[in-house]
């Protein structure tokens, strides 16, 4: 690869046959049939391989795509193509939800256009089809408002469209922790090398791998169910992946995931209820009862490992309280000396 960026032609002049300025609207009659052999080969990556030119890619890969939507959202090589025609990436980088978000870009959109343009690149196994390199909430839209998609279109590798998406997504809008990770483990379970992945999200191989192993101990129906949560870090995921661990987790977090609270609440809230639902059980308390030779309940016990309470009934005796109150040095003295 060397000093050479993945993504160099994403600015450069020279565009695909597909993407002529000429053509403002692609129908489905008049699409493209691009060759399933037209699949551009893969970056040679040298002898120091990608991670040697890493540290001085990753900003030229945000620089490039910056470029190349100040490009295209001057609507320079920008065509309308039908969304009926646009499948999704091969791997999802977000869980994506019709919430408050999706509804405010659909008003957007509905009333004032789709003003940047997403990326596709010819679909590599579907002649005449594309695939979202980013942009899939755009495309989302406009095929919910039965309007073509503005694009730019472009010949990408696999690497290339798998950067592409990862840094747009980190600089439009981040990613949750759960969608980075599940990001990662998505891609490498494709046979995605780690040093694209790690240049897709702009990580190193330590942060990585931590992402990599808390998405492996967590159940794709538990992932999922939660969501997003976008505000659950790190820290509380590695916690819950300890937690599905234990004994009778997996029977625990199946019923918390058929529960109604839980389907009608918010993504982090969901979150809270199944990490609340695994969490340690307190032991309960059976107190038992003291009574005098008359049978009186005078004293109420209640022991735990960390205390024991002493409730005394003062309407049975009311002075008795004070009177150990008052003996409670003499008593602790006691104590002591018998434990010597």
């Amino acid at each position: 690869m060397g000093r050479k960026n993945l993504l160099a032609d994403l600015v450069a002049d020279k565009l695909t046959a597909v993407n002529s300025a000429e053509v403002p609207h692609i129908s489905a009659e008049e699409a493209p049939q691009a060759s399933a052999t037209s699949r551009a080969v893969p970056p040679t990556m040298g002898a120091r391989g990608v991670v040697g030119a890493m540290s001085r890619s990753l900003e030229q890969i945000s620089a490039d795509r910056r470029a190349l939507e100040a490009r295209i959202a001057a609507g320079q090589n920008v065509l309308d193509i039908d969304t009926a025609l646009v499948d999704a990436s091969f791997v999802s980088d977000r869980m994506i939800t019709a919430g408050d978000d999706h509804a405010s870009l659909v008003e957007s959109i509905r009333h004032h256009g789709q003003q940047v343009p997403v990326l596709l690149r010819p679909h590599p196994d579907r002649p005449g089809r594309y695939q979202i390199a980013f942009g899939h909430r755009r495309v989302r839209v406009a095929a919910e408002l039965g309007r073509p998609v503005r694009a730019v279109v472009r010949q990408l590798t696999d690497d290339e469209l798998i950067i592409a998406q990862g840094q747009e997504n980190n600089e439009r809008e981040d990613l949750s922790f759960i969608e980075r990770a599940s990001w990662a483990a998505a891609l490498e379970d494709r046979g995605v090398a780690r040093e694209t992945i790690m240049a897709s999200l702009s990580i190193d191989k330590t942060e990585l791998s931590r992402l990599i192993s808390v998405r492996r101990a967590i159940r794709n129906d538990i992932a999922l169910a939660i969501g997003r949560a976008p505000r659950v870090g790190r820290g509380r995921w590695t916690a819950l992946a300890e937690r599905l661990s234990a004994r009778g987790a997996d029977k625990t977090s199946a019923q918390v995931l058929l529960d109604q609270k839980f389907k009608q609440s918010a993504s982090d809230e969901r979150f809270s209820i199944v990490f609340a639902a695994l969490g340690p059980r307190r032991k309960k308390v059976h107190p038992t009862v003291w009574t005098d030779e008359s049978g009186q309940k005078v004293a109420r016990i209640e022991r735990n490992d960390k205390r024991v309470t002493l409730s005394l009934d003062e309407t049975i005796a009311p002075a008795f309280g004070e009177f150990i109150i008052d003996r409670l040095p003499e008593l602790y003295r006691a104590f002591r000396e018998d434990q010597t």
